[in-house]
């Protein structure tokens, strides 16, 4: 158990619940194992401008790494105006089937997703999204990027405040752009 409730406290994600992220060096460490990483983004990505501004850069930050990121269909136009190439827009329930069919080896063809981040849904559509990776995909590694516990994810943020959860997002991009990490991320990469 995480020691953390959910967000909705009469919902509860089974026996095998999110860790904790208590600080970004685990991020940072599920990044550097991953072969396959992308990062999944919803509506809530562009629903108010701090959240919107702080997902943008880490976004764009992940995809400059190696991330793949896939969106929601109907905010992919204002996604590509922020200047983030996507990989791929699907409604939000399709973007799980795909990534629980073993099948399908991703937009480009190179196997399967083995490191998901997912940010920007709301809450419950959120908890169900997670639920099915947990059920369909349980080699996949998902980390909620949300202010809100996901107990469906393997790796989640505390339930916190919104000027809370910046601070957390600040020094998770702090972290990938600081030059010792920038080594050993292009290390993985060779």
């Amino acid at each position: 158990m995480s020691g953390q409730d959910s967000w909705l406290r009469a919902e509860t994600g089974g026996t095998k619940q999110a860790s904790v992220i208590s600080k970004p060096e685990v991020l940072l460490a599920l990044m550097r194992k991953a072969k396959r990483p992308v990062v999944i983004i919803g509506h809530e990505t562009m629903t108010d401008s701090l959240r919107t501004a702080i997902l943008i850069r880490l976004v764009s930050l992940l995809q400059e790494k190696g991330f793949d990121v896939i969106c929601t269909s109907h905010i992919a136009g204002q996604v590509i105006s922020h200047g983030v190439t996507i990989s791929g827009s699907f409604g939000s329930m399709e973007i799980i089937d795909r990534l629980r069919d073993p099948s399908w080896a991703g937009p480009y063809g190179k196997g399967q997703y083995d490191l998901v981040f997912i940010a920007g849904f709301s809450y419950s559509l959120g908890w169900l999204l997670m639920s099915g990776l947990k059920q369909g995909a349980p080699d996949t590694k998902v980390v909620s990027l949300d202010y809100r516990y996901q107990p469906h994810a393997s790796w989640s943020y505390a339930n916190m405040k919104t000027d809370r959860w910046k601070e957390e997002i600040e020094r998770f991009l702090n972290l990938i752009l600081s030059e010792n990490t920038q080594k050993k991320l292009e290390e993985r990469d060779v």
